[in-house]
């Protein structure tokens, strides 16, 4: 009896030193394969591009493939909720918009709660840039006037929309906003003439102005830089007619079981490749910088962010 208690007792003491060891041993290798970096939107929006450009040269940085996943749909829901049915060991991570959040905040029974992620860095800020047809409404005053006339509609993701929905509350401007899935669907609808605007990121606007759009409104907080700026033909920015911008991050996390030292460890890598002077370039070059917030600082904004647009949700309906 006493060689079967001890044998019992050292069967416990070498699985729990085993749980201990496991993702302490796995962290300290990590990543050993490929990583899975998902998206919740389509392919050709803003996180699709900058995406890919940042993973890019994941192999040479951190030694193992990174390979986006696009899971669109359901307003970035559906990308989020296959990252919570994959297993917490680390291999998946999840970038995204606050258009996720945003969508979970509106549904009246959202099927999880946007605090249901381990944020584990920024990699970007963007600004939502309204951008219209010159024919119709040239600058922000001619769109402004006309708003007072007939309904006008905008598309775009939920998070650039509401950007422009902060910014058009404070000038009692009402519009109709069509929410998509991705930046891409709703550019299609511009260029096909089936909404009146669409407010989408500065790299994507890039794509519309001068040829087929030209940008009336940056209503962010944040400024653009000189060449992008520059690109877009100047916009005025809303604290230019006395309006509070919204800046949106680029937020990434991973299954809120992950073990800590795997959280740590893919911090870790994803600061690796912000921080790679290729990897940065690539991004400025598209239009829209890296903008990185470790681990500690993303997950103090994160939250914030959340509270914040529980109020800021209700310009949207």
């Amino acid at each position: 009896m006493t060689t079967i208690k001890t044998l019992k007792a050292f069967a416990a003491a070498a699985a729990a030193t085993t749980l201990l060891v496991g993702p302490v041993a796995a962290a300290d290798n990590y990543p050993t394969r490929g990583v899975s970096w998902v998206i919740p939107f389509g392919a050709g929006g803003g996180t699709d591009r900058l995406s890919r450009l940042f993973v890019a040269e994941s192999e040479r940085i951190v030694g193992q493939t990174l390979t986006v996943e696009n899971h669109a749909g359901a307003g970035g829901v559906t990308g989020w909720s296959h990252v919570l049915g994959q297993p917490a060991d680390g291999y998946t991570i999840f970038n995204a918009s606050p258009t996720p959040v945003i969508t979970l905040l509106t549904e009246e029974e959202p099927p999880f709660d946007p605090t249901e992620i381990e944020i584990i860095a920024y990699i970007g800020a963007f600004a939502s840039i309204l951008v219209t047809r010159e024919s119709d409404f040239p600058d922000w005053e001619s769109f402004a006037a006309a708003a007072q006339e007939r309904p006008i509609t905008i598309g775009g993701t939920n998070a650039t929309l509401l950007g422009v929905a902060n910014t058009l509350s404070q000038a009692g401007i009402d519009v109709i906003y069509v929410s998509y899935s991705s930046t891409g669907e709703a550019v299609t609808d511009f260029l096909g003439g089936h909404i009146d605007a669409t407010a989408a990121t500065e790299s994507t606007s890039a794509t519309i102005v001068p040829e087929n759009g030209v940008a009336i409104l940056n209503t962010s907080s944040i400024p653009l830089s000189a060449d992008m700026a520059e690109a877009l033909g100047n916009p005025p920015m809303s604290r230019d007619f006395g309006f509070n911008g919204l800046a949106s991050p680029r937020w990434v996390g991973m299954h809120p079981d992950t073990p800590e030292e795997l959280l740590q460890a893919a911090a870790e890598m994803v600061g690796k490749i912000a921080m790679d002077p290729v990897v940065q370039e690539s991004w400025e070059a598209s239009g829209e910088p890296i903008v990185y917030l470790n681990r500690e600082e993303a997950s103090a904004d994160y939250a914030a962010l959340v509270e914040a647009l529980r109020s800021a949700v209700k310009l949207l309906d």
